[in-house]
């Protein structure tokens, strides 16, 4: 035996039904029961109305952003939902939803609130899945609630705005591009200038307790009248440098379909921004630098504030804008991967580097997109 789903029915129309079934009566036979029905489904219309607008009153909203987005990814905000103790009208089954301006994003979850009591603080949270890299603006928060009844629906913005940069999507990246990127370099393995547990030696200093018999120095121990140990250097990680080719505006690509170059575009950007954190997450000293674009260069360091400065560049950069010739750049002392969206253009003075394209990215869409 099939089910069969039961329509919704909306407060509004079983309130017009109630209202044309009793009031009739009511007035045309003057029955007390009929009347205090009438009164009661009027009184109820009037709460339904009035009770949604004294609701909001008096309620503010406190954003709790994330750092940053991610396309593909889960992003939560959260609400906190305050109310002052003068109001003395709870609030109850707060919706609230985000006004959001720019890049195109898939509303997973809106915040619901059931309570909130007067001088409460209470929580809720909205996900979103961004679909795209940039700038999101959250123009307001929007909160509506139609309690008790469902007749009228009452809405409030507040907060002012605020922006969320949403970071290109990041796919895994095979550890033999990692190796190969750090085989391009002009210099091998780097002796730090600070002291640490590597094999260069950095200096001396009088020898203490915990000192291996292989740290001591002791041709030099013999002329003094104590024991004299070597200090070592701190090894310094590799380095690599990934380069992002945007010379060319993106009709002039080997596409005849702007929209497919575009994508191209749009790819080689995740190309490098799952290099740069393949790079961050082994430990190597990753630099990030734009060729086409007005975008200034991320020399080769570590550290989370600098990787998301790196990943900020690649979210916001604009297709649109003009693009600039290209530079001569002398040779790199650092393993050197250049990104392009649609095929290999050797790139003048950077000497001995790794290209990829972005044609076949991610991995698994076809062959390699490695050309030495």
């Amino acid at each position: 035996m099939l089910a069969h789903r039961v329509p919704a029915v909306r407060p509004v129309l079983a309130f017009l039904l109630a209202l044309v079934l009793v009031t009739p009566p009511a007035l045309l036979r003057g029955n007390n029961m009929l009347v205090l029905m009438m009164v009661l489904v009027l009184a109820a219309a009037v709460v339904g109305l009035v009770m949604p607008r004294l609701a909001l009153r008096g309620v503010s909203v406190r954003r709790l952003l994330p750092r940053h987005g991610r396309v593909g990814e889960s992003m939560r905000i959260r609400y906190s939902v305050s109310r002052t103790k003068r109001h003395w009208i709870p609030a109850f089954s707060v919706g609230i939803d985000e006004r959001l301006e720019g890049p195109a994003v898939d509303v997973e979850q809106t915040a619901w609130i059931l309570h909130v009591a007067p001088g409460d603080t209470v929580h809720g949270d909205l996900h979103l899945r961004p679909l795209g890299r940039g700038r999101l603006m959250l123009a307001g928060a929007r909160l509506g609630t139609s309690f008790p009844f469902g007749l009228h629906r009452s809405q409030h913005v507040v907060g002012g705005r605020r922006e969320i940069v949403v970071h290109p999507q990041i796919h895994p990246v095979p550890s033999s591009i990692l190796r190969a990127a750090r085989g391009t370099g002009l210099d091998g393995p780097r002796s730090g200038r600070h002291r640490g547990q590597g094999e260069e030696w950095f200096g001396t200093r009088p020898a203490r307790a915990g000192d291996r018999l292989r740290d001591i120095a002791w041709r030099i121990s013999a002329h003094q009248d104590t024991l004299i140990a070597l200090e070592r250097t701190r090894p310094q990680p590799p380095r690599m440098q990934i380069v992002l080719d945007l010379r060319l505006p993106t009709d002039e690509l080997d596409e005849p379909d702007f929209d497919t170059a575009r994508h191209l575009e749009e790819t080689s950007i995740e190309l490098t921004a799952s290099l740069v954190q393949a790079g961050y997450d082994a430990g190597d000293e990753v630099g990030l630098r734009v060729m086409g674009l007005s975008v200034g260069p991320h020399h080769p360091r570590r550290g989370s504030l600098h990787l998301d400065r790196m990943l900020t560049t690649l979210a916001l950069l604009d297709l649109d804008g003009p693009r600039e010739p290209e530079r001569r750049r002398g040779g790199v002392r650092s393993g050197v991967v250049v990104v392009q969206p649609d095929r290999i253009r050797p790139l003048a003075g950077l000497g001995d580097v790794l290209h990829l394209s972005a044609r076949n990215w991610p991995p698994g869409a076809g062959q390699r997109a490695i050309e030495p």
